[in-house]
């Protein structure tokens, strides 16, 4: 059982990688630092010089520009956080860059190939994590394709965000809480160093436990956040984390959203249909509100349960309109809650599951259209 969840994982990163391959190639003349996104008006410190990065001109780039940074400079000894807007606030976000760099040995020259690496990493294990989920529940292991269509792993292959790592832990956490509460440790420890967007799921998880009077499995689930604080306090000499800054009355970001529609610079009919899918991925949002609360009404209670319900309440509280703006970012920042929904509702009611991260599949397909169409050009001419 356990070598078809790998066989599944293999083929799910062997697409992953030649999706990559193409776009790189036919899209970006061969120069993958293009999935970095890279803005020209970024800061470059001296490390940079020898590097031909690609650079997307009339924009402000991405957030994979940043931890392109932040991976050739992990322990910042080399000038990266005076090039980084918030870099309190980014630097928290260590896991991956540091992930990058030590495979990399360190070496400049090798980092970028090390990043990749790393990302496709996380597509294996986030495929094979689910894979091995859906098992235990007598579904068929090739569920675990559906982490492919994860909207933090479609943005982290096409931006080099670290969202897919934070999915993939999800999918971990899924698995092994039932089972080990040392491997969950380790898996929450790894993903609050990943993202602070974990936060929540170990106070949830620590809430079960203490639920279930094992209260020192819960103090060994609690103690998985002592690595990212101990991180958090080296970091707060480059300032003030922008965190709390996301946070609003419940539901004021997502209503807001709704009412205020992002008008994008593109031709009447692209805007439109960019709206429209816009309006399906919040659809989806709305749909894993409903899908939690009827897990809270039905009263399910277990580690998954208790994490979707933490999740549902940070979501609720998000305000910040850099968030909800496209499903770019709010697809990948709710992924882990979407996919914990899926895997709740794997057993019974598989399709209705998925559908919240499904509905910001099409919006996510817009963004990488002109892509698509490159490599088919390239492909067929």
């Amino acid at each position: 059982m356990k070598s078809k969840p790998a066989v599944i994982a293999l083929l799910a990163v062997a697409a992953a990688f030649l999706w990559q391959l193409a776009t790189v190639h036919f899209n970006y003349g061969g120069n993958w630092t293009a999935l970095f996104c890279i803005r020209p008006s970024m800061p470059r410190p001296a490390f940079l010089a020898p590097e031909n990065l690609y650079l997307f001109s009339g924009t402000e780039g991405y957030d994979g520009q940043v931890y392109h940074l932040i991976a050739h400079d992990p322990w910042m000894r080399k000038g990266a956080p005076a090039a980084i807007a918030g870099a309190a606030f980014r630097y928290q976000r260590i896991f991956v860059p540091a992930l990058a760099w030590t495979l990399a040995l360190g070496d400049d020259a090798r980092v970028h190939a090390a990043y990749f690496s790393v990302i496709l990493g996380f597509v294996f294990l986030g495929v094979y994590w689910l894979a091995r989920f859906a098992a235990t529940v007598g579904r068929s292991p090739a569920f675990g394709f559906a982490f492919l269509f994860a909207p933090a792993t479609l943005v982290s292959l096409d931006r080099m965000t670290v969202d897919v790592a934070l999915a993939a832990l999800c999918a971990a956490f899924a698995l092994y809480a039932p089972r080990s509460v040392l491997k969950t440790a380790l898996v929450l420890a790894c993903a609050a160093l990943t993202r602070e967007t974990a936060l929540p799921i170990i106070a949830a998880y620590a809430i079960f436990l203490i639920a279930r009077r094992r209260f020192a499995h819960a103090l060994l689930a609690s103690a998985s956040v002592l690595p990212a604080a101990a991180w958090y306090i080296a970091v707060s000499r480059l300032g003030r984390s922008d965190a709390p800054d996301y946070l609003s009355f419940p539901f004021a970001g997502l209503v807001n959203r709704f009412l205020h529609p992002a008008l994008y610079s593109i031709s009447p009919f692209k805007n439109a249909a960019a709206t429209t899918f816009d309006y399906f991925a919040l659809a989806g949002v709305v749909l894993a509100f409903v899908l939690s609360a009827h897990l809270a009404l039905r009263r399910r209670s277990n580690p998954r349960a208790f994490a979707i319900y933490a999740l549902a309440l940070a979501a609720m509280l998000i305000g910040s309109r850099s968030v909800w703006e496209d499903a770019y970012a709010f697809g990948r920042v709710l992924t882990p809650w979407m996919l914990l929904l899926a895997c709740e509702y794997l057993a019974d009611r598989p399709w209705l599951g998925l559908a919240p991260m499904l509905l910001c599949d099409p919006r996510l397909a817009l963004n990488l259209f002109a892509q698509v169409k490159g490599v088919a050009a390239g492909l067929f001419r």
